[in-house]
């Protein structure tokens, strides 16, 4: 029910998770786009944080008590510490939620696979990977031909200004379903000691680069 996943999002504050499970490290954002990237468009207005009108999208679905619903949380930091700051929150709108921690082989087993689970919270790394939400097998269970007709112009587009303009519109779309609660990007911190030469400061990748790393 799309009014329960946009009381969902009004329920979310992503700062409050990136304050509380991250340190204040992350970024937060209001689609699934890095935020960085050029063709980004912030959407994070679109659902603001409003526990009132989240109980109210509830009520109006047919749940004025809210209900009780399951997370699982992989292993992370972002997930284990950010699933008790989300339940925190769900609580305020009547949203009870029991936290079920479990290890990166029951996540894709229960969840990936076989679509097993009520919320779930993980971070998506893989770069450019919008398109995923046109696969109706994807754990997302999500369809909507209009996104997927967006997504097949962008694949045969190879003008930037107007691939730009396609992606922007393809974030709006899946924002303005709330196909899932965007929260924030993960920031990649390293700590080295000073005497090394050869780290990037800020490297695009997760992996460190070692292959020009030396001593000074």
């Amino acid at each position: 029910d799309l009014r329960v996943r946009r009381a969902i999002a009004h329920a979310l504050n992503a700062q409050e998770i990136v304050d509380g499970a991250m340190f204040g490290y992350g970024t937060p954002i209001g689609t699934h786009f890095a935020p960085h990237h050029p063709a980004y468009v912030d959407l994070k207005g679109l659902y603001p944080h409003d526990p009132e009108k989240a109980k109210a999208l509830l009520a109006e679905a047919g749940f004025p008590n809210g209900f009780k619903a399951t997370l699982k949380l992989p292993p992370p930091t972002y997930a284990r510490r950010g699933g008790e700051v989300i339940q925190a929150q769900m609580a305020k709108v009547g949203i009870e939620l029991e936290l079920i921690p479990v290890e990166w082989a029951q996540w894709l087993d229960q969840v990936f696979r076989n679509k097993d689970f009520d919320l779930t919270i993980v971070s998506h790394t893989e770069p450019m990977d919008i398109g995923i939400y046109t696969r109706p097998d994807y754990y997302f269970l999500y369809q909507n031909p209009g996104f997927n007709a967006i997504i097949e112009t962008l694949n045969v587009t190879t003008n930037p200004k107007q691939r730009y303009a396609l992606m922007g519109a393809a974030q709006a779309v899946i924002a303005q379903d709330a196909v899932n609660g965007y929260l924030f990007q993960l920031a990649k911190l390293g700590i080295w000691n000073s005497n090394l030469s050869g780290l990037w400061e800020n490297s695009p990748v997760q992996a460190n680069d070692l292959t020009e790393v030396s001593w000074k």
